[in-house]
């Protein structure tokens, strides 16, 4: 930079028209002197908002044209800058108001991205074209949107500026003003047509990226223009996926009332519902149940909702989704129950709902390990308790994993017996006012446990030792009870639908068709009703093992039994019928 250039510029700053009209016109320095980058004096002058200075060097000859290395104009500065009066007094002397940067920006793209309302009309009056772009493709009615600039918006769709044209990536404005929740912005932008489902990048729409910010007004604005409720964005997350796991309710009850699907599933398989449970949004839980939300589906890792929910110990959510009557056997990747990870997390309280709703104690996971085992091993003497207040559990004491553990091993290789202090807690004392069933029931459960040995030879005396009169005598048939139960409990079958049931409802129904068939001779009644018959027979069953599983019929669990018994009896006999021995 030359001496001369260095003074002029300490002049403009200073705003010393007068020393720099007398170095002009003393031609100490050119009116388009320059320093190294190409910067001109008029660009220095423009840049500081200095309107005498810039009228003086425009009088001495400056060329309003020039550029610097940059490709930056006297013009684009003063834009950059807001100063509208120098703009106006460089436009008056034919400045190229298109003139454009090294960037792609031209004047009116830099006083819309800097919020200069006064300068983006002006230029706009004086025929600025309203959708220049970028080398990012991004024009000025993007920059206005996404920055929040209202009356920039309202001045660029005036002058006919392009409502969804995108940048590189499809990205309109309106998804630009959604993502910071410019309400104002997006409404004009709405009632200029702008299209609430275009989606850039990431494959946001305007509705995902709103719904992401939490902006609820402007989730029900554009509800109104009906976009697409279920699309997804690029990781397979729905609005409503979104909302239900950041835990947005008002947004997610719009959604649910405008459409969107409640059990619609994100890439990993992970449903609406199973993103409420782990995020602990209960009540987003709650309307989704409402909304008749699946509560069986398993998502990443074969977690469903109810197990997240266990995992994040929400036990107000554990409660409500065990009020949908969900299938509490239904194991992760890695074998594990909901009753076995509330035992892990040591959570009392969620181990006493899932007992209270009939979990199997005797599920394993791949390791063979019962809840049973699991709660041993953390010495969680109350979760034990629980898990053994069934008498029939007693016996899960000697089962053993695949390392040939058992419950009871492991509990007697600690010094401190959790067992002794269960079953010695309670004295069987009828004078004690804290006396209650559980005593009992355990007392007579350890019994048949021990008779039930399979090295015991017939016949067994079982003797009581009481004192005359004190009622004791009960336990005994107590006992004959709990024997008979661990006798058949691993009799009881479970029903489920195999090839011989599928063989047998078949062949039942082509009978019945090929029966109406001669009866009749219409050989399309025949067809209809045997295919009705078997439809009808698998809903039937369906409903059943439903209502045997889920809640407790105790008529369609004896029938389940009686079913399952059945097609046993019926394997066998096919087996040897056709020299298939079992």
């Amino acid at each position: 930079m030359s001496s001369a250039f260095a003074t002029s510029v300490a002049l403009i700053n200073a705003g010393d028209v007068r020393s720099l009209e007398r170095s002009l016109n003393a031609k100490l320095v050119s009116p388009d002197e320059r320093d190294e980058n190409g910067q001109t004096l008029l660009m220095v002058a423009a840049q500081c908002g200095q309107l005498p200075i810039v009228e003086e060097l425009i009088r001495q000859g400056a060329d309003v044209h020039l550029e610097d290395l940059d490709n930056w104009s006297a013009l684009l500065n003063a834009s950059k800058e807001g100063y509208t009066d120098i703009v106006a007094e460089l436009v008056l002397h034919n400045a190229d108001i298109e003139h454009r940067d090294m960037g792609g920006w031209t004047a009116l793209m830099w006083a819309c991205y800097k919020g200069h309302t006064e300068t983006a009309k002006f230029l706009l009056e004086q025929g600025a074209f309203p959708n220049v772009h970028d080398l990012n493709h991004m024009s000025c009615l993007i920059w206005a949107a996404g920055r929040g600039h209202h009356d920039i918006v309202a001045d660029l769709l005036s002058y006919g500026a392009k409502v969804n044209s995108g940048d590189k990536y499809g990205t309109t404005p309106l998804v630009w003003a959604c993502r910071r929740g410019f309400t104002g912005i997006v409404e004009m932008l709405l009632e200029a047509g702008a299209n609430v489902d275009t989606a850039g990048m990431y494959s946001w729409t305007a509705l995902i990226i709103a719904t992401k910010g939490n902006f609820s007004d402007i989730v029900s604005m554009l509800l109104e223009y009906k976009p697409n409720v279920n699309a997804v964005d690029a990781d397979g997350y729905a609005a409503l996926a979104i909302a239900c796991r950041e835990g947005f309710t008002d947004i997610a009850v719009s959604l649910l009332n405008a459409g969107a699907y409640v059990n619609m599933h994100d890439r990993s398989g992970d449903t609406n519902l199973i993103h409420a449970a782990k995020g602990g949004n209960f009540s987003i839980v709650d309307v989704l149940l409402k909304k008749y939300a699946d509560v069986d589906v398993q998502g990443m890792d074969r977690k469903t909702a109810l197990y997240w929910a266990v995992e994040k110990g929400y036990n107000d959510i554990v409660r409500t989704i065990l009020n949908a009557n969900p299938n509490l056997e239904l194991a992760t990747k890695d074998g594990d129950t909901p009753l076995m990870k509330a035992t892990r997390n040591r959570n009392m309280d969620i181990v006493q709902m899932l007992i209270d709703k009939k979990a199997k104690v005797s599920a394993t996971d791949k390791r063979g390990d019962t809840a049973l085992h699991i709660a041993m091993r953390a010495r969680s003497k109350g979760i034990v308790e629980i898990l053994l207040r069934n008498p029939k559990n007693s016996q899960l004491l000697y089962r053993p994993n695949r390392s040939n553990e058992t419950p009871y091993n492991i509990d007697t290789s600690h010094q401190k017996s959790i067992l002794a202090q269960i079953f010695g807690a309670r004295r069987l004392n009828t004078n004690e006012d804290n006396e209650n069933m559980l005593g009992y029931d355990l007392y007579s459960s350890a019994l048949a446990d021990i008779l039930s040995e399979p090295s015991l030879s017939m016949p067994i005396s079982v003797g009581l030792y009481a004192r005359w009169g004190s009622g004791k005598s009960f336990l005994l048939g107590k006992l004959e009870e709990d024997m008979r139960s661990f006798a058949v409990q691993w009799m009881e079958p479970t029903f489920s639908f195999t090839w011989v049931l599928f063989c047998l409802v078949s062949f039942c129904s082509c009978m019945l068709g090929y029966g109406v068939l001669l009866a009749t001779g219409q050989w399309l009644l025949g067809l209809s009703l045997g295919c009705g018959a078997f439809v009808l027979t698998y809903c039937v069953l369906y409903i059943v093992r439903y209502g045997s599983t889920h809640h407790d019929w105790n008529w369609a669990y004896k029938f389940c039994i009686q079913m399952e018994n059945m097609l046993s009896s019926c394997k066998t006999v096919l087996q040897v019928m056709f020299c298939h021995p079992p």
